[in-house]
């Protein structure tokens, strides 16, 4: 990894895929470029579309619940 972010985002209201399109804008925002990889939990959805967003989705039992790790590579 050469930089990452740690999201954490707990809304119930919010499908993971737009907690993710959040991350993303503000890593985008911040650093200026666009992460290529999202670590999630694995009791997050299965719905993620990672065509749509532009990013791979990795599931890990690392990270906890509600987490998103975003990194470039």
């Amino acid at each position: 990894m050469n930089q990452g972010m740690l999201w954490f985002d707990d809304r119930k209201d919010i499908p993971d895929e737009q907690k993710i399109a959040a991350a993303l804008k503000f890593y985008e925002q911040k650093y200026g470029r666009r992460p290529n990889c999202c670590y999630i939990h694995s009791s997050t959805g299965a719905e993620i579309d990672q065509t749509e967003l532009k990013l791979r989705i990795e599931v890990s039992q690392y990270i906890l619940p509600n987490h998103y790790l975003l990194e470039e590579n």
